[in-house]
């Protein structure tokens, strides 16, 4: 399921509140050039969301965003969401998605965490909130302990337009994503059509990067 961040190089992070939405947000990825997307838990629409676009987009691979607990994972599973993601990383959680086989990737910020990430063997990390903890200064100084472990970063908070491409330059880099792609006012205004121009942008960059 990795495979398909990394083909797109762009994981938009979708925060929604009924399930029409989500449908209409999915279709407007897809138009724009996107096929992945992860749902984040932050609302009670997130599951049915999750459920309605695999049953009807199939074409889209969906995700489960901010997990932070055993509990919301079972339910994203259950949900039909085909691979998870967490701001950090929690055992409880890391530990119930190795039991179901569900892949998972944790969200790490420190050295300490990417260390206890690979004690799991988990190499596809979440760096959050990147641009918070230093941006591309950061992950230059993370290459040289970890870049030969296989360590690979889908970089999110803070990533937009004027700085996707520079992450994605990074070899440390595999994909980028976050809430630019799906603005939150564009959702709630239902302007679909300016959802896709972002994406068709957003793709282009990340083909540069």
């Amino acid at each position: 399921m990795f495979r398909e961040i990394k083909k797109n190089k762009l994981l938009p992070a979708v925060t929604v509140t009924d399930v029409h939405s989500a449908l209409l947000v999915a279709e407007a990825l897809l138009e724009g050039g996107i096929n992945v997307m992860e749902i984040t838990f932050r609302t009670s629409a997130t599951a049915e969301a999750i459920r309605a676009i695999a049953r009807e987009l199939p074409e889209m691979k969906v995700g489960a965003g901010t997990i932070l607990s055993p509990d919301q994972l079972s339910a994203a599973q259950e949900a039909g969401a085909q691979f998870g993601l967490s701001p950090g990383l929690n055992k409880q959680v890391v530990e119930k998605a190795q039991e179901h086989e569900f892949p998972f990737i944790p969200g790490v910020s420190t050295p300490s965490d990417i260390e206890l990430a690979l004690t799991y063997g988990h190499k596809m990390l979440k760096l959050f909130p990147v641009s918070d903890l230093g941006g591309e200064n950061y992950i230059g100084s993370l290459e040289g302990p970890y870049k030969h472990t296989g360590v690979r970063f889908l970089v999110m908070g803070g990533v937009n337009l004027s700085n996707l491409k520079s992450y994605l330059e990074s070899d440390m880099v595999t994909a980028a994503g976050g809430s630019w792609l799906t603005p939150s006012d564009l959702i709630r205004e239902k302007k679909f059509k300016q959802i896709t121009a972002i994406v068709r942008e957003s793709v282009i960059l990340a083909e540069q990067g």
